[in-house]
């Protein structure tokens, strides 16, 4: 059989002379997690947790210390961690979800670099600028990863492209318009 879950197991036993041990080797076999998958969860998650933290951290850093910092500084900082996170995910030999992961957070690196680059030159761009550049920087990176959480970044950063591209520059659209190839892009 396939597919079997707990409530199947229960009402074999319930129905058939199969003894509270058969039942419950069963339901170790085919309905309990391993111990192997309960690690793989905790260990990706507190990588996850511990790298969005970096993230955050990173961000907070330059917005205490702004006025303190040199233009150079706030942008050697973001691009060494940037190269350092980069080389991390082509030189590290462990397993490609971890690569995944630590590639996941470079990609918000990058958007850290745009917000900082944006703020030390005052470039005078629409906000949908940055995006969009931050997106087109990161595309390839999510092609090839096929990550699924990257994935989820890349549509977010898109939508966030349209929406702003949508009240900054196409304002004289409706929002029907705007909201139904929102839609159909997403689709």
């Amino acid at each position: 059989m396939k597919n079997i879950d707990r409530r199947d197991i229960h009402i074999f036993a319930r129905n058939s002379s199969l003894s509270q041990k058969a039942t419950q080797q069963s339901l170790e076999e085919e309905v309990y997690q391993h111990k192997k998958n309960w690690d793989d969860f905790f260990r990706f998650s507190l990588l996850i947790l511990g790298l969005g933290f970096l993230c955050l951290g990173i961000i907070f850093f330059f917005a205490y210390n702004w006025q303190d910092l040199h233009k150079f500084v706030k942008m050697g900082i973001i691009q060494g961690l940037l190269l350092a996170a980069v080389s991390l995910t082509l030189f590290l030999k462990t397993n490609e979800t971890i690569k995944n992961i630590i590639l996941t957070a470079t990609a918000m690196l990058v958007g850290v670099l745009f917000a900082v680059f944006g703020q030390v030159y005052q470039t005078g761009a629409n906000a949908y600028d940055f995006f969009l550049a931050w997106t087109i920087f990161i595309a390839i990176w999510t092609i090839i990863s096929k990550f699924p959480p990257l994935w989820i970044l890349f549509i977010a950063l898109i939508n966030t492209t349209f929406l702003l591209y949508f009240q900054q520059v196409a304002a004289d659209w409706s929002w029907i318009f705007a909201f139904s190839l929102l839609t159909i892009g997403n689709h």
